[in-house]
């Protein structure tokens, strides 16, 4: 099951992901708490050139459809960043400097606010401590596993350990400790200074329950939950673009109102308009359901950016609705029925041989390559 989420925030949909497709597998076959010793920038560092430069800069920004799941490249596999995502590939293509702080499992919280990644690990270790030095051996053992990085040494630069005591005692002059070690990611927000130039991001597909969709109608094929989760999803699909209109509201500001944000539609799922389950008796028509939603995020989304061009009288935000038109509309979704046909599809099919839950229902190389050029367009003309 997956762990609690912090107070106020829902369960990751990551975790919730892997957890629910390794069931459904299942079914149809007291501490106080300190800062990490790893450096915490205010800002990711930009992996291309200097400050000087007249070169523009990319930050790239969102979810799982913006940081890579799927493409089989990954710089780490907390949030599975690719250097073959779209966002990279446009960055490459109009000589721009790239900073890459999406994550899988995004939420539009994550823009704003900072996030735990998977769950916490131990970590023990005995120090020297003389006791008459430091009377609060536990306060210096914490201290000299922060400056050792007893947690570990991140892999990102955003990427940050909370050290969390768990237990300790001291025996003369030595203490043993143990820590929880907790990896965090800086909100998203952060990367974004006065030199960013464009921000491309993907987002809201998590906030209105991804991964339950693809578990109740694409894995289970159960028509109640299939439908409840839809039907869910409908409902939380406006306030998640209000939600989505205020994050990227901060993300200009951030920028001193200088940069140009891209926010990105998503493929078709599914290459049928309708299909019903279950296929032996179907009762419910969950291939219509599914695109119908699909549309309605793009309308909400279309509309807000819209929204947030009017506040401003300019045309600093961008809605790119040709995603779909670049994967050949339906052409290259998933096939959804039990025995299915997937040799066009440009999504990883639930339980791929050799591939990460993670990677699930998310674009292989040829998606990814369709997004940036539908990116691209409509970043140059």
């Amino acid at each position: 099951m997956p762990r609690s989420a912090p107070t106020g925030r829902p369960a990751r949909p990551a975790a919730a992901l892997v957890a629910a497709l390794a069931t459904a597998a299942a079914l149809t076959a007291g501490a106080a708490t300190a800062p990490s010793a790893a450096a915490s920038p205010t800002a990711a560092p930009s992996a291309g050139a200097p400050s000087n430069t007249t070169a523009p800069h990319v930050v790239q920004l969102g979810d799982s459809y913006s940081a890579g799941n799927g493409t089989g490249s990954y710089e780490e596999r907390s949030c599975y960043r690719s250097p073959d995502n779209y966002g990279s590939q446009v960055a490459a293509s109009i000589g721009a400097s790239y900073t890459d702080v999406a994550c899988s499992g995004g939420v539009v919280a994550d823009i704003l606010e900072p996030r735990e990644l998977g769950d916490p690990s131990t970590k023990s270790a005995t120090y020297s401590i003389d006791p008459a030095r430091h009377p609060d051996q536990k306060t210096e053992w914490l201290r000299r596993a922060q400056n050792e990085r007893l947690c570990g040494v991140p892999s990102q630069p955003d990427f940050s350990y909370t050290y969390t005591f768990v237990a300790g005692v001291g025996v003369g002059g030595l203490y043993t400790g143990t820590v929880s070690c907790q990896l965090v990611a800086r909100p998203q927000v952060d990367a974004v200074t006065p030199d960013t130039d464009y921000v491309f991001v993907t987002i809201g597909g998590n906030d209105i329950g991804f991964s339950t969709i693809v578990v109740d109608c694409l894995t289970l094929r159960d028509p109640s939950s299939c439908k409840q989760a839809l039907d869910a999803a409908t409902a939380k699909a406006p306030e998640m673009v209000d939600r989505t209109k205020a994050a990227l509201r901060a993300v200009v500001a951030r920028s001193g109102g200088h940069a140009q944000v891209y926010l990105l539609s998503y493929p078709f799922l599914v290459n049928s308009e309708s299909y019903g389950i279950p296929e032996v008796a179907p009762v419910y028509d969950a291939g219509t359901a599914l695109n119908d939603l699909q549309r309605l995020g793009d309308d909400l989304q279309a509309r807000g950016i819209a929204e947030l061009d009017a506040e401003v009288a300019t045309t600093q935000y961008h809605f790119v609705d040709t995603v779909k038109a670049a994967w050949g509309g339906r052409v290259h979704g998933l096939d959804p029925h039990v025995v299915a046909d997937n040799s066009k599809a440009w999504l990883v099919p639930v339980g791929t041989p050799g591939r990460d839950v993670a990677e699930f229902v998310h674009p292989t190389q040829p998606g990814w390559d369709a997004t940036a050029g539908a990116l691209r367009v409509a970043v140059t003309g």
